[in-house]
């Protein structure tokens, strides 16, 4: 009879163990989307044939399609619970980013998000951020600074793209190229400067094991790369695809992006 029961009770919990998998794979993906500088068309002009640059006019006709299509911006708390807890998301779930911390982001896609009450991360070059608020220069990339990072709170939330470590010499970023200890240093002072310590996105995508390990030693836990594709309930935390939003998109390739259904050539 003892025996019995316990077939039954290892019968069972590979039934609910099965069912919980099953769950899990059909949770949505969602996708992250990555903006980097929002200028109005009008003052983009030095950037003409850079598609990191997204107009004003095409971010804020972009955000009023996830609004009038009701879509949901997630915090880094909701992608955390959905990643770690396997709690699902609200439908028609998205994540709004941006890298590299540029004074733009509050200027132009502030009050656009604010308008639609949407939530955005920005993660910011820590060692960037200005002691006090600069002069628009539209043909330079002006950064944020510490009183437009606290003003802007109730929309943005701020994480790390290191403190020091974003240029690229040789091909490789500063952030690959240093010293463990050298990457570990930097991100600490980074994780003193900003309020959220708990996420990161890698400058332009580029990381190693070591630094993956490095990342979660030191109480990250959601990191972000510029990896094609979009996130699910079984991805890697720590290496979190996004689909960056490029100049070049309409609304309905960026409608596609949204729904998870993009295909890259």
């Amino acid at each position: 009879m003892k025996k019995r029961i316990i077939f039954y009770f290892v019968i069972l919990s590979i039934i609910i163990a099965s069912s919980n998998r099953a769950l899990w794979a059909a949770q949505p993906q969602i996708a992250v989307l990555l903006y980097h500088h929002v200028l109005p068309a009008k003052d983009s002009q030095a950037y003409a044939n850079n598609g990191f640059v997204v107009s004003r006019e095409s971010f804020a006709s972009q955000m009023e399609y996830l609004y009038e299509n009701g879509y949901h911006t997630i915090t880094s708390e909701e992608l955390r619970s959905f990643l770690y807890d396997k709690k699902p998301l609200p439908p028609k779930s998205v994540m709004i980013t941006f890298d590299d911390g540029y004074m733009s982001n509050y200027m132009f896609a502030y009050p656009i998000l604010k308008q639609y009450g949407f939530h955005a991360v920005v993660f910011a070059i820590t060692g960037n951020i200005q002691n006090t608020d600069q002069d628009y220069h539209p043909d330079k990339l002006d950064m944020l600074s510490w009183l437009q990072i606290a003003a802007s709170s109730d929309v943005f939330e701020y994480g790390s793209h290191t403190n020091a470590l974003h240029n690229i010499k040789n091909g490789k970023t500063d952030f690959v190229s240093a010293t463990l200890d050298e990457a570990q240093a930097d991100l600490q002072l980074s994780q003193k400067r900003i309020f959220n310590k708990e996420i990161f996105a890698y400058p332009s995508g580029q990381y190693d094991a070591q630094l993956v390990d490095m990342l979660k030693n030191n109480g990250v836990d959601l990191a972000f790369t510029v990896n094609r594709g979009y996130v699910n309930a079984g991805s890697n935390p720590l290496l979190l695809n996004r689909v960056t939003v490029y100049a070049s998109f309409d609304l309905a390739t960026f409608g596609s992006v949204a729904a998870c259904q993009y295909v890259y050539d």
